[in-house]
C-alpha cells in the first residue's frame, strides 16, 4: 500500500506545482507503516534524523489530508489523531471515555442513513465520520 500511497501523493504534489522531496516521501512512507490511528507527535518521533523539523511533518500531514490519503480524527482529546484511508473501507469509531480505547466498526447502513439525511436537508455531503463515546467493557466492569 505504501508504494501506491507514495505514487498518489507525488502525483498530487506535481499537479499543484509542489516539489517532491525526500522528507515528504519519508513522511508518507512512515504514515503508511504506522498503525491505523496515530498522532503527529508519534510520526515526528519516528522520523527524527530523517526529517529536519516537526513543521515539515505537520505540513506534509496537511498535504496528505488534502490529497485524500489521510484523515484527521478527534477522539475527544486536545490533539488530533490521524488515520490513513487509502484502501480502507468506510468505518466508525467507538471511543472509551476512561481509557481512550478506540474500536473501529463498519456498517454500510450508517453511511446510508447519513446520506439520506443530507439529501433530505439539501446538504452536499463530502465525508461521513461516525463516532460514539462511552465506556469499553473493561472500564464498565471496573466501575461496578
Amino acid at each position: 500500500m505504501s508504494d501506491q500511497a507514495v505514487d498518489r501523493f507525488e502525483s498530487f504534489l506535481r499537479q499543484r506545482g509542489l516539489h517532491v522531496t525526500g522528507p515528504r516521501r519519508a513522511v508518507v512512507e512512515a504514515v503508511f507503516a504506522l498503525p491505523a490511528h496515530f498522532e503527529a507527535a508519534d510520526l515526528w518521533a519516528a522520523l527524527r534524523g530523517v526529517v529536519s523539523s516537526a513543521a515539515t511533518v505537520y505540513r506534509t500531514l496537511e498535504l496528505l489530508e488534502q490529497a485524500g490519503l489521510v484523515r484527521r480524527v478527534s477522539f475527544g482529546e486536545a490533539h488530533a489523531h490521524y488515520e490513513h484511508v487509502l484502501g480502507r473501507e468506510e468505518h466508525g469509531h467507538l471511543v472509551c471515555r476512561v481509557c481512550g480505547q478506540v474500536v473501529e466498526f463498519s456498517d454500510p447502513s450508517l453511511k446510508k442513513v447519513v446520506t439520506k439525511a443530507a439529501e433530505h436537508h439539501g446538504f452536499a455531503l463530502a465525508e461521513v465520520v461516525v463516532q460514539g463515546y462511552g465506556l469499553c467493557p473493561a472500564c464498565r466492569a471496573a466501575k461496578l
